[in-house]
């Protein structure tokens, strides 16, 4: 897709998700809401279905030849190679514990590449939008641009999640602590730990279980945008298909493509 549409698109895209974002606002203001379990035991709410409407109705009335995949939606497995990936409400565990760290997360996805992306976290007031080398952040309107941090010897920004800390991130934190002189945890929820690398404040995000690929792309594209990288531990830059049952390997997201990230995993897969 030429980068003019995609600048085009990315508008409709950003007010789409305004959009959710409001009406994910309205139910977590509310004094309760009901919580169900889905066939895989995690958390649903009314948020979560009244964003995946509202997305839904939005981005097929922007083009309705573009299948959508998302999280809330029917079980999906065709070929395509130009589709919407999007979680109406990614961290369901931190809108129901009310830390405000949850967001709304769309992608575009073009040959299996996330050529778009935004993630919005409403109750913070903070949007993240890429596309194609260019990297914002939106506050209260104003866009700014973002770009990922250059990983030195001397300090390591670990952001780590606040809801599904494993054994495995641990050890991966005690790593860093044996290469870098200073390592620093920065607690996050949902796809804003890859957004805090985008930005810069986190250098690395290492996500060693497992995940779908609606959890991941948007922040994908945001974080590719502002120059860093969401790879394999091969090396390899995520892919994605419109398959609701692929998951995610194991990856880890850096504001740096240069530093040898891998030589760190391998001594601890």
């Amino acid at each position: 897709m030429e980068v003019s549409k995609i600048t085009q698109i990315s508008d409709i895209v950003l007010e789409a998700v305004a959009l959710a974002s409001n009406g994910v606002m309205e139910i977590y203001n509310s004094k309760e809401f009901a919580i169900e379990d889905k066939e895989d035991g995690s958390p649903v709410t009314l948020a979560d279905k009244r964003s995946h409407e509202i997305l839904l109705s939005t981005l097929e009335s922007l083009d309705e030849s573009i299948p959508i995949l998302s999280e809330e939606g029917d079980a999906q497995n065709n070929l395509s190679n130009l589709f919407w990936l999007i979680d109406p409400l990614d961290g369901t565990k931190e809108f129901i514990n009310r830390n405000d760290e949850f967001t709304v997360n769309v992608a575009l996805i073009e040959n299996g590449r996330p050529i778009l992306g935004v993630v919005s976290a409403p109750a913070i007031n903070e949007t993240f939008l890429g596309l194609e080398g260019r990297a914002y952040k939106i506050v209260n309107g104003k866009k700014i641009a973002i770009n990922s941090r250059k990983q030195t010897e001397e300090l390591c920004l670990v952001t780590v999640s606040k809801s599904h800390k494993s054994e495995k991130d641990q050890l991966f934190v005690d790593l860093c602590r044996q290469e870098f002189e200073v390592v620093n945890e920065l607690p996050t929820g949902s796809s804003l730990k890859l957004c805090r690398v985008a930005e810069g404040k986190a250098s690395i995000y290492s996500r060693l279980g497992p995940t779908y690929q609606w959890d991941i792309a948007a922040g994908q594209a945001v974080v590719e945008a502002a120059g860093g990288c969401v790879s394999s531990l091969t090396g390899e830059p995520l892919s994605y298909e419109f398959n609701s049952e692929r998951k995610n390997p194991i990856f880890y997201c850096s504001g740096d493509p240069s530093y040898p990230w891998k030589d760190i995993f391998e001594r601890l897969i």
